[in-house]
């Protein structure tokens, strides 16, 4: 089956999960060559002693040539200026796909700078995790996580496949999507519960509360400890609709606040326990442990 997806890999990005995808294929018996992109060649030596890649460059057109199917991991800024490089480098028959967090300018970068865009799959993994770089990675990491696939019009069908074999080889749910409704949704379940877990670090810090911070605290702020260059680019990329998820969390933050003001045990110890129960059936529909669940913040 690998011959319908690709014969030779280039990952450009070997961080979590790039490192992560390129041991995943190979535990999936893909015996073609894998080439790994880096720019510091300490990255790629983790890489290449690990095994993840056969090959590793931190020149991009080295790094891509001859590959018929190249995978962008690294953050989202500098996959929209690598899709550009890649309108002279790749090969207009490869099929290029990335992990990039936001979708709608990542996609409209590859429709206006590639040579066949029609070959360009926006693709986004929800999976990762606090640890960075190679030394992270595990062939396991997208076992039962969703990831959005968002073609468009452009798309051609036979790259569209090839992309879905890949993840559906990484035993990954399969979503497609617009990049627009994609980069809505993952607003307010991945880009505001970071933003929320930086907000309460700061709260604790600023109130002298944290010497008496524990296993609660620790749960709700752990995607804080995501790499700050990684999260500025998804904050800003994606700024219209992480403001929107903000603005709507706040409206129901002070609904909160207004049944406890009001000190109706009966309305707020309802609403307490539908909330819980919508948790605890999101929580025994999933297939992975809720410990190791989305953060984006794992990509150089």
């Amino acid at each position: 089956m690998w011959e319908r997806i690709a014969n030779q890999v280039s990952i450009v990005g070997i961080g979590l999960l790039g490192g992560s995808i390129a041991l995943g294929i190979r535990q999936k018996g893909f015996g073609g060559k894998i080439i790994g992109v880096a720019r510091k060649p300490d990255t790629l030596g983790v890489a290449l002693e690990a095994g993840q890649i056969d090959v590793g460059t931190s020149d991009l057109g080295e790094g891509v040539y001859g590959s018929d199917l190249i995978i962008l991991a690294t953050p989202v800024n500098t996959i929209i200026r690598q899709i550009g490089e890649l309108g002279d480098l790749a090969d207009p028959q490869a099929v290029i796909t990335d992990v990039g967090s936001t979708k709608a300018s990542i996609v409209t970068a590859a429709e206006e700078r590639l040579v066949n865009p029609g070959r360009f799959v926006g693709a986004h993994p929800m999976a990762g995790g606090e640890a960075s770089g190679p030394a992270a990675a595990r062939a396991d990491l997208f076992r039962g996580r969703p990831v959005v696939l968002t073609p468009t019009s452009e798309t051609r069908e036979e790259a569209l496949g090839r992309v879905r074999r890949l993840y559906e080889k990484l035993e990954m749910k399969i979503l497609e999507m617009t990049p627009t409704v994609h980069d809505v949704k993952v607003a307010r379940v991945s880009h505001l519960p970071h933003a929320l877990a930086v907000a309460l670090v700061s709260l604790a810090d600023t109130s002298g509360s944290m010497d008496l911070a524990s296993s609660g605290f620790g749960d709700i702020s752990r995607l804080a400890e995501g790499h700050p260059d990684i999260w500025t680019d998804i904050f800003l990329d994606n700024d219209k609709q992480v403001v929107s998820a903000i603005d709507q969390f706040l409206t129901e933050l002070c609904g909160i606040k207004t049944l406890i003001e009001s000190g109706d045990r009966e309305a707020l110890g309802s609403m307490l326990a539908k909330l819980a129960t919508l948790r605890q059936a999101w929580r025994k529909a999933k297939a992975y442990d809720e410990q190791d669940s989305e953060s984006d913040q794992g990509r150089i």
